[in-house]
């Protein structure tokens, strides 16, 4: 038997009768530098979850890897074991050390009859990883944040053929559409289309796994601080709309409540109506006041002060060495009263200033306070984040995606 408990968000306990797993917990309040908030709030998380053999970390991004709460678990529950996924490029080791967070990168852990398998995914960034957990003929498999990766679920699969359980992503976080367009309407058919889209994102994940049970969690926050007003144009669905077309789906009460096991796949406490949208916008407002991390930074820096005609450029040519766009197309970047331009396309070496940028396209142009820009360029915060914390706002001519673009802007530093 198999037992999931739910906490928050992608935070789960998974017990078997030999191991238990504590899986991403997130309980720190202002990540992504200041505009990420829990709603709603577990009082005392630490006194809910209690003790864990391990504690899985699955990727980098900071509503899974919580080093605040992580230091505060490690010292109630010391002889816990941070384990994290073996990456080739292993950005989540890196900062863990930078952080003096003790973890082990493994593959596979065996204790009697429990194995439990990290699988990193290698698609699109390759910084997420699934967790298998397996005994005898059942099993759960947490999919979290993971994209549709026919090798990746391969891998789940070759583990635990269809699992008994599996949790998986059913909504999208990030800036879009929210920093993309300023008028109502166009945001209310643009938040629609992304319910559907991480609808259908949902339904394919759980047609190639064909488990017997699908728990939707993950990407469960709001903005708060001066963002709190973006909130009602996220696109960000709620879990119990997902019962609605999917049968198998369970939503299970948080903050403890509410857990499943393999072997009776009768939950003990359901979450049958969605959260109320009225409470949740007044909590939201509440946070109103809430700085971001570069105003505690930062102050009141003028933007005359900032170095940015040297820095740019030294940005430029360091992401400049990474980009792997084989067409021009164009980031402006707002400074007072003029732009930075950049061309992603690799080896073109054009970064200029001019006070117009009609002329260029395809061009994403992006505001930004220049404040945090001096910390984005210089470092001390990362443009990952910036955008999944809808620090900035964008505009696109064409109005298309550019994954290379956004690839470019994330090397886009000193």
């Amino acid at each position: 038997m198999i037992e999931v408990t739910y906490y928050y968000s992608a935070c789960v306990g998974i017990r078997t009768p030999e191991a238990s797993v504590l899986c991403d917990p997130w309980f720190t309040d202002g990540v992504f530098d200041g505009s990420w908030y829990q709603y709603p709030k577990l009082a005392d998380p630490l006194g809910v979850i209690g003790s864990y053999d391990y504690v899985y970390i699955s990727h980098i991004h900071p509503d899974h890897y919580d080093p605040i709460f992580l230091r505060m678990y490690l010292a109630s529950h010391p002889s816990a074991r941070i384990i994290i996924g073996d990456f080739p490029l292993n950005f989540l080791s890196n900062r863990m050390q930078a952080d003096h967070i003790p973890h082990e990168v493994c593959e596979k852990i065996s204790i009697g009859e429990t194995i439990v398998r990290i699988i990193p995914n290698q698609y699109p960034s390759g910084i997420d990883s699934a967790l298998v957990v397996k005994r005898g003929e059942q099993s759960v498999a947490n999919m979290n944040d993971n994209l549709y990766n026919e090798d990746h679920l391969e891998k789940v699969r070759g583990v635990c053929g269809a699992p008994t359980i599996a949790l998986t992503g059913y909504t999208g976080a990030g800036p879009y559409p929210q920093t993309f367009y300023s008028d109502p309407e166009t945001l209310a058919i643009k938040a629609a289309e992304k319910r559907e889209e991480f609808f259908q994102r949902y339904l394919r994940m759980q047609s190639a796994l064909k488990p017997q049970v699908t728990v939707p969690f993950a990407g469960q926050y709001i903005l708060g601080g001066r963002l709190h007003v973006l909130n009602k144009f996220r696109g960000v669905s709620d879990a119990v709309e997902v019962t609605g077309f999917d049968p198998t789906a369970v939503v299970l009460q948080g903050g403890g409540q509410g857990s499943i096991a393999t072997n009776s796949l009768r939950p003990t406490a359901e979450r049958t109506t969605p959260f109320d949208l009225a409470a949740m916008e007044s909590y939201a407002a509440s946070l109103a006041d809430r700085p971001m991390l570069y105003d505690t930074y930062f102050g009141d820096m003028p933007l005359q002060t900032i170095p940015f005609r040297r820095l740019l450029p030294k940005a430029y040519e360091n992401a400049s060495r990474r980009s792997a766009c084989s067409e021009d197309s164009y980031i402006c970047i707002k400074l007072g009263g003029e732009w930075v331009v950049a061309n992603v396309r690799e080896g073109s070496a054009q970064c200029l200033f001019t006070s117009d940028v009609s002329s260029f396209q395809p061009r994403w142009e992006i505001e930004i306070d220049p404040r945090y820009l001096y910390g984005l360029v210089t470092g001390l915060f990362h443009w990952n984040n910036a955008s999944i914390g809808s620090h900035f706002t964008s505009s696109r001519t064409p109005d298309i995606f550019n994954r290379d673009a956004v690839g470019f802007l994330n090397f886009f530093h000193v």
